[in-house]
């Protein structure tokens, strides 16, 4: 770290190669800053300084030794490894594009279609792994996925598309896993929500306090689990993980009359999670609750537009650290600007966060950014996602990363 957080320096491990046997170079690597940058990656433009070298901006990234890249930053910050973690700058090799491209890793892709992708390893890798070759294969229906590793067709299953009905059928099967992951469901409000909700962070933790979350996690066999906020200590009464003794007659005062409309993605378990939801509210507030089912492509429509009554959404942290998921919320930053939030007080909260270079001061800082960001966004937590999948003894190893995700480096 360099210039208090301004810039960074990393070495390259001269160990990493492509699968066709090459080096990685320094400038591979600058080279997915810069087109990162040119296709507008809002983690590249919101953090780094702009590529226009002329302009007397200092340049975003340039290699600065055969194995040594620099960075530069618009402003300080304390997490440049979290950031340059993300898929955004993965190495990239310009010289070709198609599918039979070297990839960074002793394995190449031999075959890439809709269906399947399958990698070989190197000849004269320098890897010990295990497998010579790898096929990844697309199974659109979970039980037939359950099927075929049963027949030994499969060594694992992907961690997405097991409903309730497969995950029951598979509570105490040996090669089952399951464990919680970053992934996190909400009930959005949107511009179609009642006013009274839409008011102020009391009320919306008034609608929250009725909401029974034991309820999600049996009614999804385990596929989610009741979650609250880390920091909902600090937002006062009506917290979302319990009953208060007047939650139902303080959500009653808001005045809410039917109906009400939540809208869910075509994936299992939403339908099972807002028909809960909504037999709750019709429970708790005496009112006319519907569900209703989007494609996936609509439901990215209603959540980039906001034009919804209630949406069952999932979301998940662009990166580990929260500036992966908080810094768009400032006033300028894309996601805020989509839903018309502007708050002067978040804003001071995420400059203070994002300026800070001292690691153990910027976490206070952005737990304090966070806690603004819970008070005011029209979003009810309910619940945390649950990941299961199934693995072979050939591959006890395999775990998911905390976005949901194979790691299949610990297979």
């Amino acid at each position: 770290m360099l210039d208090g957080g301004s810039r960074w320096r990393i070495a390259l491990d001269t160990d990493r190669s492509w699968s066709d046997g090459r080096p990685l170079l320094a400038q591979e690597v600058a080279d997915a800053v810069v087109h990162a940058l040119a296709r507008g990656s809002s983690a590249a433009t919101h953090f780094l300084s702009g590529p226009d070298a002329d302009s007397g901006k200092a340049r975003p990234v340039r290699v600065v030794g055969a194995d040594t890249v620099e960075f530069s930053f618009v402003r300080p910050v304390a997490f440049a490894s979290a950031l340059l973690s993300l898929p955004a700058f993965a190495p990239m090799r310009r010289s070709s594009y198609g599918h039979r491209a070297p990839v960074l890793g002793d394995c190449a892709v031999t075959h890439w279609d809709a269906e399947v992708v399958a990698l070989e390893r190197r000849t004269g890798s320098s890897s010990h792994g295990a497998f010579d070759a790898m096929r990844f294969e697309h199974v659109p229906l979970a039980a037939d996925a359950v099927r075929r590793f049963h027949e030994g067709d499969l060594d694992a299953t992907s961690p997405t598309g097991f409903g309730v009905a497969e995950v029951a059928e598979l509570e105490g099967h040996p090669g089952a896993v399951h464990k919680p992951v970053e992934i996190f469901g909400s009930l959005d409000l949107g511009r179609q929500a009642p006013r009274a909700w839409l008011a102020s962070a009391e009320a919306r933790r008034s609608v929250s306090a009725v909401l029974d979350r034991n309820r999600l996690g049996t009614v999804t066999a385990g596929l989610a689990e009741s979650w609250r906020w880390p920091i909902i200590d600090a937002l006062g009464a009506g917290a979302p993980d319990g009953f208060a003794d007047d939650s139902v007659q303080r959500c009653a005062a808001l005045g809410v009359d039917g109906p009400l409309d939540i809208a869910y993605s075509a994936f299992d378990p939403n339908a099972e999670i807002a028909e809960e939801v909504a037999a709750q509210l019709r429970a708790a507030l005496g009112i006319e609750v519907r569900t209703r089912e989007l494609s996936f492509d609509a439901y990215v429509r209603a959540s980039t537009t906001r034009d919804f009554c209630l949406l069952y959404s999932l979301t998940t942290p662009a990166f580990s650290h929260p500036a992966g998921s908080l810094s768009d919320w400032h006033s300028t930053g894309r996601a805020a600007r989509r839903s018309g939030l502007r708050d002067p007080v978040l804003d001071t909260a995420l400059d203070a966060a994002e300026s800070c270079h001292d690691p153990a001061e910027a976490d206070r800082l952005w737990a304090c950014a966070s806690n603004r960001w819970c008070t005011l966004l029209p979003k009810i937590p309910l619940v945390r996602v649950r990941a299961w999948y199934l693995r072979g003894g050939c591959l006890s190893g395999l775990e998911v990363s905390q976005a949901g995700l194979l790691r299949l480096e610990a297979g």
